[in-house]
């Protein structure tokens, strides 16, 4: 049984759209999404190069959750971190110190910033005026 039979089924009593994940559930789904999201782009990058300690990928990463999650998600951003980048790059312990001091290091020379505004509208404006013209 598949999640599209499952939900086709159940339109025809009413729509499963209507209701949303709240509170931790979206907290937990933002999450999750991070993980997907950051899987998704080292798997996407050459497998001859090992990217445990590469300081690209820890910034990205921290960029990420920097722009994602928030102060009321009550979650230490350095620790969600440095578990993305465990489930991801499978870190032993002397990898995940290195990875901590990296992050620390981005952090203190003020390299970990939020997207600026100018740049998000931006980026919408270009979307919607894709989806106009296309």
């Amino acid at each position: 049984m598949s999640v599209a039979e499952s939900i086709s089924r159940l339109s025809k009593f009413g729509d499963v759209s209507l209701i949303s994940l709240k509170n931790n559930l979206v907290k937990d789904q933002k999450m999750s999404d991070l993980v997907v999201v950051v899987r998704e782009k080292v798997n996407s990058l050459p497998k001859e190069k090992s990217y445990k300690t590469d300081v690209e990928i820890v910034l990205y990463v921290c960029k990420l959750v920097e722009n994602f999650i928030l102060k009321s998600d009550n979650v230490s951003k350095k620790e969600f971190v440095i578990q993305i980048l465990c489930s991801v790059l499978c870190l032993d312990l002397n990898e995940i110190e290195i990875c901590k001091g990296m992050i620390d290091f981005l952090w203190n020379n003020q390299l970990i910033l939020k997207t600026k505004i100018s740049k998000v509208v931006k980026n919408e404006v270009v979307n919607l005026i894709k989806k106009k013209v296309l």
